[in-house]
């Protein structure tokens, strides 16, 4: 997973940043999240961790640890919308982050295959 988070940062403008990741955690601090970051957005330093697929359990949707990783970093990048007082502008936001990390990781996915085909 840290070439997928080394492309990611580079892809979405955050190669400033200091990431560390901690993959294939039993436990997360935010219960019924597949992942979560703390981030200090002055340093741009972060921690990102991912939760390990075999506890992930049997929820609605399969878990994609690519863009549950995508989503984590997209917390980085709008951090400063992040955190308000505000609880409807906070779930607005995450809804978003949620809605961009799903159509950024489909996106990538079909241009590969697309680019598997025209080979």
């Amino acid at each position: 997973m840290e070439d997928v988070l080394r492309k990611w940062q580079k892809w979405l403008g955050l190669d400033d940043w200091t990431i560390v990741l901690e993959d294939g955690l039993y436990e997360l601090s935010l219960p019924e999240s597949a992942g979560c970051t703390e981030w200090q957005e002055v340093g741009k330093t972060a921690k990102i961790q991912l939760l390990n697929s075999e506890v992930y359990g049997d929820r609605i949707t399969p878990y994609d640890k690519e863009e549950t990783l995508v989503h984590e970093l997209l917390h980085l990048k709008l951090c400063f919308l992040q955190e308000s007082e505000n609880d409807l502008q906070n779930r607005i936001v995450h809804q978003l982050i949620d809605d961009l990390a799903k159509a950024f990781v489909r996106a990538n996915r079909h241009e590969a295959v697309n680019n598997d085909i025209a080979k």
